[in-house]
């Protein structure tokens, strides 16, 4: 379940599947050059139905990720993270805030408490079986 979890923080940069054969959790390395990332998908389009791509839940839920950290926020600091979250460049101004009020590690809970929850339900909605 937190091999799940870690690859959908990194789902927005790197591809990954389930391995459903194995049960296990499959990303592109970062080490790869083009041909052999390129000879890697193929082999798991060979073999696709024994493998499950993951989404890219950073893209997907990012936005309400964020907004959920800023509605439990205290009151003052809530504010001004509901504030960042308007218009473009919204993420970056989140970020920023959370930064300048501290809150840095707080929201990496929170992001990885996220992922840990859309872990569970990826593999209910999926019939796979996972340990907590």
């Amino acid at each position: 379940m937190h091999k799940l979890a870690e690859a959908f923080l990194q789902s927005d940069v790197r591809q990954g599947y389930i391995d459903l054969a194995k049960g296990e959790v499959v990303l592109l390395r970062d080490d790869m050059d083009e041909a052999e990332a390129e000879a890697h998908v193929f082999e798991i389009e060979e073999d696709w139905e024994h493998y499950l791509p993951l989404p890219n839940l950073i893209d997907e839920r990012e936005r309400e990720i964020m907004a959920s950290f800023a509605a439990d926020a205290r009151e003052g600091v809530r504010e001004r993270l509901q504030e960042a979250l308007t218009g473009a460049g919204a993420a970056a101004r989140f970020r920023h805030q959370v930064k300048r009020l501290l809150l840095q590690k707080a929201w990496e809970i929170h992001l990885r408490e996220s992922m840990l929850e859309a872990a569970r339900d990826f593999c209910q909605e999926n019939e796979l079986a996972y340990k907590e």
